[in-house]
Parts: C-alpha cells; structure tokens; sequence
C-alpha cells in the first residue's frame, strides 16, 4: 500500500497535545478539589470522554493538514496525440551475437527501432541512451532523420560510464516529456535484461503514476553467450533476462514485455498506441496516484468535536452511547452519495483548473461524468462536460472544446447555456468567424442581458465582421476602366496609331512618286 504525506513537518504539531493533555488534567484536578469529592465520579467520566474527543479533534485536524494519503487510483487523463521515447541499452552485454541472422542484440534493435519509426508518421519521438545512467541524445522531435542518424551510430563507447541502469534510462524518457504536454508519452525500452543496480522496478512503478505506459522489447537468446567487458579484456557470460522481466512486468499497472524475435511483436507495440480514438487522435491513459485523505480527517476533526459537546453537557445511557456511536461509525464506514462523490470531483477539478493543473482537473472531470452517467444524473453530467470542456479551451484544444460544449442537454441551466453560448463565440472569433461569433454572443445575451462582457464582444464581433466584409469588397472589386495605368496604356497606343499613319502616307507618296518616274 503506497503511503506519503505531502507535509510531514506538521505532525510535529501533535507534540503540543501532551502539554495540552496535561494541563487539562491539572484543571480538572483543582476543579474536583473545589466541587468536593460527591460528584467525582460523575465527573470524572463526562472529563475523560470530553477530553479524549478533543485531543482527538485537534489530532485529525493536524493529520488532514499535514496531506496524508494512501492507497492508489487509477485516473483517466485524455491527451491528443502521441509521443515516444526510445530507450536504448547500449551496454556491452548488447554486443553479443545471439540475436536472429547472426546479428548482435544492439544492431537488432536498431533495426527493429528503425522500423517501428516507419509505422508511426504521427509520434513525436525522442532517444535515451541507457548505459549508467540514463542521458537524452535526441529530444522530443519530429524530424525522423535526425533520429534515424542518431539510432544507426548507436554504440557501447557513446558512454564511459560502467554498468547498466534500466531504471534510469526510463527515467530520463519520463523526464525528457514535457509536464503540461498534450501528447500521450510512451517508453519502449530495448535491452536484454541485464541491470546492475536493480532500479527498473521502481522506474515502472513512476512511470505508471505519470500514465506512461512502459514496453520493454527483449534481444538476445535465453542461452548465455560470451561476450568482452569494457575493459577489453574480461570475457562475462550474459542472456536475456526474459523471465525476470516478465515477472517485473506482471507486479506493473502499465508495462508491457514483448520478445522481439516473436511473431506480432512490433503489431502488440503500434496497437498500444492506438488505443485511443482514431478519427481525433484522442487517447485516454491513466495515472495510478495514491489517494488524499485529508477530507476523511476533516470529517473525524468535526464528529469528534461535536462528540465531546454532547458527552459534556448532555448525560446520554448507554444505549443512548452505542447508537451516537453507531451512527457515527455508519458516517465514516459507508461515506457519501454518489452525487456527494460526483461534486467531490466536480469541486476537484474546479481547484485544479484555477491552479492552471489542467492533466488533472481533465481527470476529474471525466471521473465526475462517468459518476454521474452511472447514476443517470443529467445535471452533474451536464456539469461535468462543461468543466471539460472549458479545460479543452485553456488548452488551445477549441475543437475538443466545441464536441463537449456540443454534447451538453438542452435542459441544462441557464447558467451553463449563458456561458456554453459565450465561451463558442470567443471560439468563434478566435477563428476569424466574426458573423457566428456575433450569432453566439446574441444568443447569450437573450439569456443574460446584464452581461457587459456579452456586449462588448458582440460589438467587436460585429465591427469586426463589418472590416472583414470591407476588405473582401476591396479584393473582388474589377479593376476601372479609367483607371490610371489604362489611361497611359491607351495615350501609348495612340501616338503609335499616329505614327504608323504618318509612315503609311509617307510611304504611299513615296510609292506613287517612283511609279511616275518610271
């Protein structure tokens, strides 16, 4: 079970009960000696149970602070596009030559890198080097030759660091995506299994709490060969470790092992990055994250509070203390609705897009509206593609935005219409389209006709769309006939005229004369 908390300075706090416990017990002391000994017992029990809800309380009230979690979710996260990263193990144990047609394991992945390059025209690519640790030789791109150069040098002496580190090749690829990219990030590690430092299992475990599903391709024959050591000298036995990472594999959310001597190999890894929709090259990959508890410690902060108001100034029987209990425990155990849950997410994703983290209020939104689909709660849903929606938008993704907005009832609230309507229009005009954008923003305001915002961009829209239609007037409009250019070009082929006339006359005088003197 994964367990962090996020600011552990705070549980310092809980040192300050103590005191506070003591100087409670103190008071409680002088006052028993001030009441006399006839109500002690009485007392003594109302104290206890009040004193135990509030060191309780403020104990909760510490932990929820201090960002505890545990335990793991899986959350969806919709990206556009694909990019992968191609991790090569270039370490000498590459060199043997038990890979098919006689070739080594590092020139057999090279060559089935070069081909799976061939197969995906539409991934941004990137190349790691692992050998020690892991370095970045090519960074995201789509210039393909640039990455086939840099593949078919690939070599053991690119790097004098010794030993091999998996772990770290895969997380250098991690690194090398950016964090708010909109593209889904993919690892394909070709290597035959040997590490030394024993750090790939962890590196699987991050990548799977990024969404970045991890392939390993394996090279090589289960069969030990011989092979030199970088020193030149030592002769080592090395084979791939194909069971090893199988085993590894199995213990991940979001890895893959194929054998690249396999029949399928390369189809199993091109359909891991067709998973998504291909009409919008929209893909949908999970985050595994372990999950926040503080909202649970809020709640216990408040019941106990609560509890020890009524233990101190309420006397309750026994039965009357099982059920305050048992209701309490009823609160804790079964939690909320699934409205209640669907809100939680709704209200996440709110937080997360005001702190501009759009991965994860995208994520949120899309738990919420798989919520409220399953509960056939039109209103949440309604709720849930807006936020979506929206997120799109900051994004630059206005057509993803448009689909959302576009899938919205038309019951929803005039709120989410006023603002559905509003939100097309900025599309809209981004887009050049200023007479849809004016059509968007005077539906809006026939929702709202308080909306100053509204008007303003109708305005805009409106001139806009006047300039626009000016300009294209300006385009198609033929060209004068009086204009000045044709003017001079007529003036031109007059004086010709002119000319060619007098030399006509010329010449026929000239004629007529030589005629006579004959």
């Amino acid at each position: 079970m994964n367990f962090s908390i996020e600011r552990p300075t705070v549980l310092y706090l809980l040192v300050a009960l103590i005191p506070f416990v003591f100087y409670s017990v103190a008071k409680y002391r002088h006052f028993v000696k001030t009441m006399g000994a006839k109500k002690t017992a009485h007392v003594k029990r109302r104290f206890a149970l009040r004193l135990s809800c509030i060191s309780l309380s403020l104990a909760s009230l510490i932990i929820s602070f201090s960002g505890i979690s545990w335990g793991t979710v899986s959350l969806p996260v919709q990206k556009n596009g694909t990019a992968v990263s191609l991790v090569f193990d270039i370490s000498y144990s590459m060199t043997a030559n038990d890979a098919p047609g006689g070739m080594t394991r590092l020139e057999s992945a090279k060559s089935f890198a070069l081909e799976l390059l061939d197969r995906i025209p539409g991934a941004s690519v990137s190349v790691v080097i692992a050998k020690g640790d892991g370095s970045v030789i090519v960074p995201l791109t789509d210039d393909r030759e640039t990455v086939k150069e840099m593949i078919s040098v690939l070599s053991p002496g690119m790097m004098t660091s010794v030993g091999t580190s998996l772990g770290s090749g895969i997380e250098t690829a991690i690194a090398s995506f950016p964090r708010q990219s909109q593209f889904a990030g993919h690892v394909w590690l070709f290597t035959d299994g040997d590490e030394t430092d024993a750090s790939l299992s962890q590196a699987l475990t991050n990548a799977g709490r990024y969404g970045i599903p991890v392939a390993i391709i394996g090279f090589g024959s289960e069969r030990e060969s011989e092979v030199l050591a970088g020193d030149g000298s030592t002769k080592v036995r090395t084979a791939l470790r194909s069971q090893a990472l199988e085993k590894l594999v199995s213990q991940s959310h979001s890895a893959l092992y194929v054998d690249a001597s396999e029949m399928g190999s390369a189809y199993l890894l091109l359909r891991t990055l067709n998973s998504g929709n291909q009409e919008s090259d929209t893909n949908v990959t999970y985050e595994i994250q372990t999950v926040e508890r503080s909202y649970m410690f809020i709640l216990l902060a408040i019941l106990f509070f609560i509890a020890s108001y009524i233990f101190s100034e309420f006397t309750l029987p026994k039965k009357g203390q099982l059920l305050l209990a048992g209701v309490g425990a009823v609160i804790l155990l079964t939690g909320c609705s699934e409205r209640f849950d669907a809100g939680k997410r709704l209200l996440e994703g709110s937080v997360q897009w005001n702190r501009k983290n759009y991965p994860n209020a995208v994520a949120q939104y899309l738990i919420a509206g798989d919520i409220a689909r399953e509960c056939q709660d039109e209103e949440l849903a309604d709720y849930a593609l807006f936020g979506l929606a929206t997120t799109y938008l900051m994004q630059d993704e206005s057509e993803a935005a448009l689909r959302r907005y576009g899938a919205i009832s038309s019951d929803a609230s005039d709120s989410i219409k006023f603002a559905v309507l509003y939100n097309s229009g900025i599309i809209a005009h981004q887009n050049g389209d200023y007479q849809k954008a004016a059509s968007y923003f005077r539906d809006a305001l026939r929702i709202d006709s308080t909306s100053i915002d509204a008007k303003i961009n109708l305005e805009l829209s409106l001139q806009s769309a006047a300039t626009q239609s000016k300009s294209q007037e300006q385009t198609l409009t033929p060209v004068s006939e009086n204009s000045e250019s044709e003017v001079l070009e007529q003036a031109l082929y007059s004086v010709i005229r002119e000319n060619e006339q007098k030399l006509w006359k010329s010449q026929q005088q000239s004629v007529q004369s030589t005629a006579a003197d004959y």
